[in-house]
């Protein structure tokens, strides 16, 4: 009996470390947006090892709002493919946290987060199979954010996704 219970405790605690050495290694947002504010977006950004950042924009992705509320501070401090990462992953977030993701756009339509990138589909190769299907669902969640403050930046993201 012991020799089960003591295979079984050593079982569970391997399987738990990764998991709990994972969340250590993932910080909330809230202190993602603290090190924005601390160091800058610059630091930050050139700071984060690549699954670091693949874990933030798995989060935009996600729609969660605490992360997609980090993407125009985070543009702050990227260029290239780390810039094009957030544009997609806005749009990935956009028929799940429509709200959220109008709030993150560029007001000025700027080529990282302004409504003619997150709002183009900008997929990579074949990320999302059926774009037809993904601009469908995004018409349908813009269409059911009705707050006034956002009236605009919404529109313009139907039109662009109406786009041919």
């Amino acid at each position: 009996m012991k020799k089960i219970f003591g295979f079984a405790l050593a079982c569970a605690l391997a399987c738990s470390m990764p998991i709990a050495n994972a969340n250590a290694a993932q910080p909330g947002a809230s202190v993602l947006a603290k090190q924005l504010d601390d160091k800058g977006a610059k630091a930050t950004v050139s700071g984060m090892s690549e699954s670091e950042w693949d874990n933030v924009l798995t989060r935009i992705d996600a729609g969660n709002a605490a992360w997609v509320a980090l993407a125009p501070k985070l543009a702050e401090g990227t260029d290239g493919g780390y810039s094009e990462d957030l544009g997609i992953g806005l749009a990935f977030a956009l028929p799940k946290n429509p709200k959220a993701v109008l709030k993150a756009i560029d007001p000025n339509n700027g080529p990282v987060l302004g409504v003619g990138r997150v709002c183009s589909a900008p997929f990579i190769e074949d990320t999302v199979k059926d774009i037809p299907a993904y601009i469908k669902r995004a018409k349908a969640a813009l269409h059911g954010v009705h707050d006034p403050a956002l009236q605009n930046v919404r529109d313009a993201c139907l039109a662009e996704l109406a786009k041919p």
